[in-house]
């Protein structure tokens, strides 16, 4: 994590989140591996995934700032970039959900493919309650991953902007 959800970094990843955003994105990545690098290359990951958007939202947005940043550290750390995780279904956006009603809306939203034994790093942009990491999570872990963990680039709490 860069940081909170609040200032330079909101206003980074709001921008890499629009069209041509890309190398805003690829500039977050190269600082949460400048910053945090070591602590991820300690979980030796096999492979770096994005969380996905659905293929609707995709298309309307040109793209993905997960997708970019995910690519970025993935790049970064020396490891391959896997889309192995889908979501199967539209949700509604998270953040114009109550804190409380999140987790409900992406439970079973995700599905991934054959992971087996790999180790992933699951790459966002924004956190503020972890559910959608934690149904990513699940659905790697039902695929077979023999762990999963979680980078972001900010983290947005009760205070933040969400």
């Amino acid at each position: 994590m860069l940081g909170s959800y609040a200032d330079t970094v909101r206003d980074a990843v709001l921008r890499a989140k629009r069209p041509a955003g890309h190398l805003i994105a690829a500039g977050l990545a190269a600082l949460i591996v400048e910053r945090h690098g070591d602590r991820l290359r300690s979980w030796a990951p096999d492979l770096v995934v994005p969380v996905p958007m659905h293929w609707t939202r995709r298309w309307l947005r040109g793209g993905s700032a997960a997708d970019e940043l995910a690519r970025g550290v993935a790049s970064g750390l020396g490891l391959p970039f896997r889309r192995a995780v889908r979501r199967s279904r539209r949700t509604v956006m998270q953040n114009s959900l109550p804190r409380g009603d999140r987790r409900g809306n992406v439970a079973g939203a995700f599905r991934a493919g054959r992971v087996t034994g790999r180790r992933v790093l699951v790459v966002d942009d924004v956190t503020t309650t972890g559910s959608t990491l934690a149904a990513c999570s699940a659905a790697l872990l039902f695929a077979g991953a023999a762990a999963v963990y979680a980078a972001v680039a900010a983290r947005a709490d009760m205070t933040d902007s969400t």
